[in-house]
């Protein structure tokens, strides 16, 4: 393969995996200016379907029939990925820091193994099965925040729990993305997902407005927020990581989603002053030794 391609490919993994970085910064920033995570979520949906309407408009009724005969696990995959996985890590960010938040995702690739296992009968080697229980407890440590009387007393931080519903769902969509059907495009897909995701979202967006008496977005930065939220990391994201797949394969570059933590830690660190603890650095070795060895089992099947 032309190596100025596969070059390309690693450029475009790492500005895609520093945008999603920056979308948890974002939603830290958010809380921090009292947007409400749901309201986010929303205007960061209308967003992307604003954006991708042109594109699609065309398209319409051929997209319209697809989802007829398709409509339960395309609702399912709008729930999961658009509806819950976004709007959770939003609500987490409220009370959770970004490193922890950030480190707690990089658990999924063990967590989707387990799922295929389960769903498809995949098969699990015994290197892949310690290296799924080595993240485990490196995810556990992070929830606990290196202090095992917190597991006792219950005395989590209540955004890592949402973090946690955040990340099954992103890994039960990741499992189960195979039965995406096979006549959409991405774009379309893309479009379909956020359009009936953010349905579901609409009655939690006017609970949550009628709580806090404001239905649009008055604080400062919020409009840019919303904007980074939906251009970013949903839209510009997702189109560069299918482009990169297309070049170097999926396998390679899932190794690049370890970036995020990196990236959103180091944002966080110098703009937010947050506190790298020990038990980052510990959760963080414990989970990338665990992706290490569930990561070099596969290469060595692929």
């Amino acid at each position: 393969m032309d190596k100025s391609k596969i070059l390309s490919a690693y450029v475009i993994l790492i500005f895609a995996t520093a945008l999603w970085g920056g979308n948890i910064v974002a939603a830290k920033i958010a809380s921090n200016i009292t947007l409400e995570p749901i309201k986010l979520s929303f205007f960061r949906n209308l967003v992307v379907i604003f954006l991708l309407l042109p594109f699609v408009f065309q398209k319409i009724s051929i997209i319209y029939s697809i989802f007829k005969k398709n409509w339960k696990i395309i609702i399912f995959f709008s729930i999961l990925s658009v509806s819950i996985f976004n709007t959770f890590m939003n609500i987490a960010l409220t009370t959770s820091s970004v490193i922890s938040s950030s480190l707690m995702p990089a658990f999924a690739p063990s967590m989707i193994i387990v799922l295929s296992f389960f769903i498809f009968n995949s098969k699990i080697s015994f290197l892949q099965f310690i290296g799924i229980i080595i993240s485990f407890i490196g995810f556990i440590n992070i929830i606990i925040r290196g202090n095992i009387l917190n597991l006792s007393s219950l005395n989590f931080v209540v955004g890592d729990i949402w973090m946690l519903g955040c990340v099954s769902c992103w890994a039960l969509y990741s499992s189960l993305i195979r039965k995406m059907p096979k006549e959409i495009d991405n774009i379309s897909f893309l479009f379909l997902i956020f359009f009936i995701g953010n349905i579901f979202v609409i009655p939690f967006y006017i609970f949550e407005s009628s709580i806090n008496q404001s239905f649009t977005i008055n604080e400062q930065y919020g409009w840019l927020l919303v904007l980074y939220c939906g251009i970013g990391p949903a839209l510009i994201s997702y189109l560069l990581w299918i482009k990169a797949i297309k070049i170097i394969g999926a396998n390679n570059s899932g190794l690049f989603l370890n970036l995020i933590p990196i990236f959103s830690s180091l944002i966080s660190i110098i703009f937010l002053k947050e506190k790298l603890e020990l038990f980052h650095i510990v959760g963080a070795l414990l989970i990338f030794t665990g992706i290490y060895l569930v990561i070099r089992k596969s290469a060595n099947n692929g």
